[in-house]
């Protein structure tokens, strides 16, 4: 079930953050404060295994790697249920790959969980709606690294969770669709500014939507693709064009689905993975969808071996061409386009980890953080996947 191919590596560049991983030659390094210390250690490429803790459990948080390696993580639910409103919800911490651990940076302005994160091309990290304390938001948050605090960016047009925020060649951001309080969905998008931090509106989705699967394709315009439209889950898919801000309808999916994935592949075309056909999560899909932008249309794609929703935030596409698909599922697997199918990534999650955050950490690996189990408990456990540079 699992792949054959094992390599032992040595990396130092990220040699604290391995030496939990499974098969280390060398004894893990001890821990004080929350920081690691130790020698080098040898690790196997190829697997996931648990690596230091955060400093509380979260899920539905973000995961945003920072222009200097290291990741910030911020908001989410925290407490059993993912209630609205735990402490750790306003707090934000990073992890340093150099020493493997989690430290506090500055704290949110409040509770925020669903939100958007997005790296400015200033080394900025918008941060933008989701769930507040006593609703859905319409506030931005905007974090700047050197002095590790968040400031108030402008307001959104609209309130938003369950909503993208796709980063343009030009630098804005486009904000579109998503939920309202309530969970009505909206039509209403918006574009995010960073050379002035302004926020001004744009055309709209041709219906509105929230909890769909988007994706930037190489030619800069963004496809989004199913979600739930006015309380039906739709197989509907649409491109915006920023060089004319406007949505225009693209080929449908095959079917309808909610909460799934996707992620532009190194052909160009995207590939739209798992998803549900309810809200409740009652029936979850394994297949995939693969939108081919020159004829516009969708056709099947190869199965995962994992029924998986919840996970959109949890594909991380690496430097080979090949896809990490974490969230959603006990355990990890891997998109190779050279063989058209997905493989078991050994290592368990402990539980299905919906909503868990992944997010590559330079060319070795990959950061897996929190996420919550079938009970919704949300964990504080992180992991690293070791990536096989000779794949």
């Amino acid at each position: 079930m699992f792949s054959s191919r094992r390599r032992t590596l040595a990396i130092p560049t990220i040699a604290v953050l391995m030496a939990a991983c499974v098969g280390s030659t060398s004894p893990p390094p001890s821990t004080h404060g929350g920081r690691a210390t130790g020698s080098t250690p040898v690790a196997v490429a190829g697997t996931l295994a648990p690596i230091a803790t955060m400093s509380s459990p979260r899920a539905v948080q973000s995961s945003t790697r920072l222009e200097d390696g290291r990741v910030l993580i911020a908001g989410g639910c925290s407490d059993p249920g993912c209630e609205l409103g735990s402490p750790a919800g306003s707090t934000a911490e990073l992890f340093d790959p150099q020493t493997g651990s989690f430290t506090a940076t500055g704290d949110l302005a409040g509770f925020r969980d669903d939100h958007v994160a997005v790296l400015l091309e200033d080394g900025r990290v918008l941060i933008a709606g989701g769930w507040g304390t006593d609703g859905v938001l319409a506030t931005t948050e905007i974090y700047e690294p050197q002095s590790g605090s968040f400031a108030s960016g402008p307001e959104m047009m609209s309130t938003r969770a369950g909503f993208s925020g796709v980063g343009l060649d030009d630098g804005r951001v486009l904000l579109a669709g998503g939920f309202l309080d309530n969970e009505p969905t909206t039509a209403a998008a918006e574009l995010f500014d960073p050379s002035d931090d302004s926020i001004t509106k744009t055309g709209s989705l041709t219906i509105p939507r929230g909890a769909y699967a988007a994706a930037r394709l190489g030619d800069g315009r963004v496809l989004i693709a199913g979600g739930l439209s006015r309380g039906k889950i739709v197989a509907t898919a649409e491109i915006y064009d920023p060089r004319t801000e406007r949505f225009h309808p693209t080929g449908a999916m095959q079917i309808p689905r909610y909460k799934a994935a996707a992620v532009t592949l190194r052909d160009g075309t995207v590939m739209v993975i798992g998803g549900a056909s309810d809200v409740e999560g009652g029936r979850l899909f394994a297949s995939t969808e693969i939108y081919d932008p020159r004829r516009g249309t969708f056709h099947a794609g190869p199965s995962m071996r994992w029924a998986r929703y919840k996970l959109a935030g949890s594909v991380v596409p690496l430097q080979d061409g090949s896809i990490l698909v974490a969230g959603g599922a006990p355990v990890a697997e891997r998109y190779d386009p050279a063989e058209g199918r997905f493989e078991a990534v050994p290592g368990d999650l402990g539980g299905d980890r919906l909503f868990l955050a992944a997010t590559a950490v330079g060319s070795a690996g990959v950061l897996l953080t929190g996420g919550y189990d079938g009970s919704i408990v949300p964990t504080d456990q992180a992991w690293i996947y070791v990536i096989d540079p000779e794949r």
